[in-house]
């Protein structure tokens, strides 16, 4: 808060006291009261003036020592300032006057190269000249480019230790990879005394400590990483209930591929189609109690009962349907065991029905609330014909 945020709050204060001074009809009091309220701000205003220097002293002083810390990691003479302007100016300078020299060889090439002596390799010497000038010059101006882009970095650094390296390409206009190669050649030449890139390129950090600081909590992060995948691995290893889940559902999973073998045998019987629907309804309360492992309980029986008197029975079909004699008690026998296959799929259906119960009593609670919620707020059927 600085001072200007202090003298605001004071002519607020003043301006509440004085309208409620001017709100009280008695002369006397209100004379009064203004005295010792006068007497008061001055003594508030005096205390608060001097906590606001304070504040202020101890914010500069935070600020200078800030960025003094910073400064202290970045080169108060960066590689190229001096050399980049000498460049620029020899090659300049070569520039101009072995250019000149280049274009009046040039002409009297023209006009009288058959007459002088060794002209060409004059020209030649030249013109070398003239190409080292150039490179002089392009030399300089991008080691003064550099620079240029170096108190870019430093503007967008502040008092910050790390910053993303796509903010401060978005600052300098600038893709992220010409960013990272830009970084990491002014710290090889010292720009940055102790800059650093993360290995994801993501991250430009200032000095060692700060690096140092983020190289440890990346380890932790690993080492915290590796260990929760070890604690899952340990965990599904030693996980008694999921290995009797697994266990129970492995046993009906193979109790249904029984019935599917019988049934393909069966194919051109009438049972086919009831076993057709014991597959489907056994398949639907597996698949369910793997989804709601809480339930395996449930079907115990099922598992370890029902399925394998069922597997019988329908193997004790399969048996007396190749018969090559048909007679009455096979007919009979048969007739009985499609009988008790509907009986099954019954008794299936209605298991797979309790399963769902918990299921049907939290959507007949939700659609519970939501049609109490509609009856407070007015959006019933019935309020809307009022």
């Amino acid at each position: 808060m600085g001072k200007k945020d202090f003298s605001d709050l004071e002519d607020q204060i003043m301006s509440t006291v004085t309208n409620a001074l001017n709100a009280i009809d008695f002369a006397n009091l209100k004379r009064g009261i203004s005295d010792k309220t006068e007497d008061t701000l001055n003594e508030f205003k005096s205390k608060f003036n001097e906590y606001s220097e304070k504040l202020e002293n101890k914010y500069i002083n935070l600020n200078k020592k800030s960025k003094k810390d910073i400064s202290e990691y970045i080169s108060k003479k960066p590689a190229g300032s001096i050399s980049g302007i000498l460049y620029t100016v020899f090659g300049l300078i070569g520039s101009l006057i072995f250019g000149f020299l280049v274009f009046i060889f040039l002409i009297f090439m023209i006009f009288f190269g058959g007459i002088i002596a060794n002209i060409y390799i004059a020209f030649g010497v030249i013109f070398a000249f003239f190409a080292i000038s150039i490179c002089l010059l392009l030399r300089g101006t991008n080691l003064r480019k550099r620079v240029k882009r170096f108190k870019k970095y430093v503007r967008f650094i502040e008092d910050n230790s790390y910053f993303l390296i796509k903010d401060l390409a978005k600052f300098v206009k600038e893709k992220e990879d010409f960013v990272v190669k830009d970084l990491n050649k002014m710290i090889d030449l010292g720009m940055f005394l102790e800059g650093h890139i993360d290995e994801e390129k993501t991250y430009f950090i200032l000095n060692d400590e700060v690096y140092g600081d983020y190289l440890n909590l990346k380890k932790q992060q690993m080492d915290k990483e590796k260990l929760n995948k070890k604690e899952e691995v340990n965990k599904e290893i030693n996980d008694p209930e999921k290995e009797e889940l697994e266990h129970v559902i492995k046993i009906g999973r193979n109790y249904i591929e029984q019935v599917r073998t019988v049934r393909n045998d069966l194919y051109k019987e009438e049972v086919a189609i009831k076993l057709d629907k014991l597959q489907n309804i056994a398949s639907q309360i597996l698949d369910h109690v793997e989804k709601n492992p809480n339930k395996i309980q449930e079907v115990n029986k099922f598992i370890n009962h029902y399925l394998p008197i069922t597997i019988k029975l329908i193997n004790s079909y399969k048996d007396l349907n190749n018969q090559l004699v048909q007679g009455d008690n096979i007919k009979n026998a048969k007739s009985e065991i499609e009988k008790s296959i509907d009986l099954i799929n019954n008794a299936f259906e209605n298991l797979l029905d309790d399963l769902f119960e918990d299921v049907v009593l939290d959507i007949s609670t939700d659609i519970s609330v939501l049609k109490t919620l509609f009856k407070q707020e007015g959006l019933t059927e019935e309020d809307f014909k009022k």
